[in-house]
């Protein structure tokens, strides 16, 4: 199927959702990180790849791609001129050195492993749990680092940002003589290593609080003028942008720690989000490939579950780690077109016993027309063999045997052929599969919850008549 005439400005307008809400995710103080890799050095100037590329770097990129996709849309400037990218841009430089991003990283990223530690859990690939001398040592490598950052702005005679990178400075030693001082022999030891690193953490974030303020009330009015803008010119161009920054916020909006409000798993992964969020998948099939759309929203169904069952989600540690790899497939799925049954492992099968039903389902009428048709068969030639029976007893075998063997290809025939509800149950099943492939999310209490999770999915591929 030939793709739609905008399909172009569709997914410029989805890539615009999806990098707003990254952007505001990268620059809100405390907020998620995203990838964990990073160059071994910088000798010679190694050039990275994307994911190698540190958080102050991965948020400029982000706000480069709102500025020229907001340009392309031609949503970039209110009614007075003003451009909100440039705005977004300047405050976020403002934003920058008061929270001290080099430390509060660093501070992130010990209090992730600290985290993980406590609660006995390893990352993916890793065969143990990292261990506390990790943390402390992430704490120290960001030391020179951050004091860099202090001579830098005190040599612009920046005073407000060398007194933000200093304050990042003295937090990440105060978090690393607490974690010096706490004795591993100590049973409560690791819940006051992770108190410490999280109140250093918040001292960075609560002086950050005032101009992180004034960027999101900008990054509102920002998103409010992009819906209103979009919604005037193409009502699927206001789609794609609704369901980039749906899917994205997913992970760059959520707080793991918030039980509640607009930053919890219950509202960013809640049956009324996800619901929409599905419908605006829906719309938007026609710009995707054939099993994209259903396998998306059955990875979002799979995600919903798990927000809903706390012996799935567990801490949210893992499942928050999970959550970020989910929402670059997401991306690679829709915006870079990749096929997704290639992700299907070799050999995967769906359950036996889930198909076999499907098909015998479908196939009811035919395959109790043929039954029946087949067991008269069977008795008229035992009655001819044996010699035994009345002739009525053979003449009426005979006509219930034809019967039911003629009924059965007249119900097939009534059904448009057996070919067309093959193609249907290869389509659901394969979807299922595909789903299956697409999700992330850690593995379930009980295999049985993945399938009680596909089973809410409500679109699937479409079928010609």
């Amino acid at each position: 199927m030939a793709a739609p005439d905008d399909a172009k400005d569709v997914l410029c307008a989805l890539r615009l959702g999806w990098f707003l809400a990254e952007s505001r995710g990268r620059n809100r103080p405390g907020g998620q990180l995203g990838v964990r890799t990073s160059l071994p050095d910088h000798v010679d100037h190694a050039l990275p790849l994307r994911i190698e590329r540190g958080p102050t770097e991965l948020r400029i990129e982000a706000q480069k791609v709102v500025a020229q996709l907001a340009m392309d849309l031609k949503v970039d400037t209110d009614g007075d001129g003003t451009s909100f990218a440039k705005a977004m841009d300047d405050k976020s430089r403002a934003l920058d050195p008061i929270r001290a991003s080099k430390a509060s990283a660093a501070l992130q990223w010990a209090l992730d492993q600290l985290r993980m530690a406590a609660a006995g859990r390893s990352y993916p690939g890793d065969a143990a749990p990292p261990t506390p001398q990790q943390a402390l040592q992430t704490l120290q490598v960001a030391v020179g680092p951050q004091q860099q950052a202090v001579t830098a702005a005190t040599a612009r005679g920046d005073q407000a940002a060398a007194a933000g990178e200093q304050r990042g400075l003295d937090t990440l030693r105060t978090a690393i003589a607490a974690l010096q001082a706490c004795g591993d022999g100590d049973a409560n030891a690791p819940q006051a290593r992770v108190a410490a690193v999280r109140e250093s953490l918040q001292l960075i974030v609560a002086a950050a609080n005032d101009p992180w303020q004034d960027l999101a009330q900008l990054l509102w009015r920002f998103d409010a003028h992009i819906q209103d803008r979009l919604s005037a010119m193409s009502e699927s161009q206001a789609c794609g942008y609704q369901l980039g920054r749906g899917l994205a916020e997913t992970y760059w909006a959520l707080d793991p720690d918030q039980a509640v409000g607009s930053r919890c798993w219950d509202f960013l992964l809640g049956d009324e989000r996800c619901t929409e969020v599905c419908r605006l998948v829906g719309r938007l099939g026609a710009y995707m490939t054939e099993y994209t759309a259903p396998a998306i929203t059955g990875s979002i169904e799979v995600w919903k579950y798990l927000a809903s069952q706390p012996a799935w989600r567990g801490d949210g540690q893992v499942a928050n780690a999970a959550l970020y790899h989910q929402i670059r497939r997401w991306y690679e799925l829709i915006v870079l077109g990749q096929d997704p049954t290639t992700l299907i492992e070799p050999a995967g099968l769906m359950s036996g016993v889930q198909t076999v039903a499907r098909a015998a389902k479908l196939f009811l009428p035919e395959l109790v027309a043929s039954v029946v048709g087949l067991a008269f068969l069977i008795l008229l030639l035992l009655l001819i063999s044996a010699g035994t029976g009345t002739t009525w007893e053979k003449t009426l075998s005979g006509i219930l045997a034809a019967a039911g063997l003629s009924l059965a290809g007249l119900t097939g025939t009534l059904k448009n052929s057996a070919q067309a509800m093959l193609k249907r149950l290869r389509q659901d099943t394969y979807t299922d599969l595909v789903a299956i492939a697409v999700q992330t999310a850690p593995p379930p209490p009980r295999e049985s919850d993945l399938h009680t999770a596909l089973a809410n999915r409500r679109l699937t591929t479409a079928t010609p008549n």
